[in-house]
């Protein structure tokens, strides 16, 4: 095997281990995603029932008060009728007080099932709030353990970094930069074996000629297929 194609083969490896190593991070973002939608989902659930329950409060609130004022109205009405003194007016004091009547009980039956409706309200508020509380907890330990997994994870990195570099001395940079090119565009595998005559990047046959020269370890051979670069292995 030509020496620097052994060089390009043992910092494969390394490379190799790097992205093994990011690998391991890579489908946080998507999922820290899809948890915060989730999270977001109930919330919003959460500040609807709350807002709901706030509407239907200062509702019940106002038609209380509406009714209190009806109240107040009616008794002013009959005293009023008591006063009064022909048949005329009488009459029209009473048509008046069985309307304010009439609108006050229409008022306080709404009311009432309003009030009806608050238990199960606070109800859904309660489980709402809590289902999106207890989704925030386990969202925020999710991010505290995925810092510390990308934390680990580039320390680790920056080692094998380190050890690449020193792997990667004394190799030319033209074939250090296509043995780069190739890592990337490959998936991963810029450098393969030739087993039975075939390349084993793209399984296409190798020439006798390069056959040749690969058993002479005297220069680096690409495959003409697929550009690999390639080595019989012992």
């Amino acid at each position: 095997m030509h020496p620097n194609v052994k060089k390009l083969l043992e910092l494969q490896k390394v490379d190799q281990e790097i992205v093994s190593l990011r690998r391991d991070t890579a489908s946080l973002p998507a999922e820290e995603l899809k948890r915060k939608r989730k999270l977001d989902d109930l919330e919003r659930l959460a500040l609807e029932r709350k807002d709901r329950s706030t509407k239907v409060e200062l509702e019940t609130r106002a038609l209380d008060i509406t009714v209190k004022q009806s109240d107040d109205e009616i008794k002013k009405l009959n005293e009023r009728l008591n006063a009064v003194r022909n048949n005329a007016e009488y009459q029209a004091t009473l048509f008046q007080i069985e309307s304010v009547v009439r609108e006050r009980d229409r008022l306080q039956d709404e009311c009432l099932k309003l009030l009806e409706g608050m238990d199960a309200l606070k109800a859904e508020l309660t489980t709402a709030a809590a289902a999106a509380a207890e989704e925030r907890k386990v969202f925020e330990g999710f991010l505290a353990e995925a810092a510390k997994l990308r934390a680990a994870c580039e320390l680790k990195v920056v080692g094998v970094i380190e050890k690449r570099k020193f792997v990667a001395e004394g190799i030319p940079n033209d074939l250090l930069t296509g043995y780069e090119r190739l890592f990337a565009t490959r998936d991963g595998l810029a450098v393969c074996s030739v087993e039975r005559g075939f390349c084993q990047g793209c399984y296409n046959k190798i020439t006798t000629n390069d056959t040749a020269k690969l058993m002479g370890g005297t220069t680096v051979i690409s495959c003409d297929s697929c550009q690999r670069i390639l080595y019989l292995p012992r």
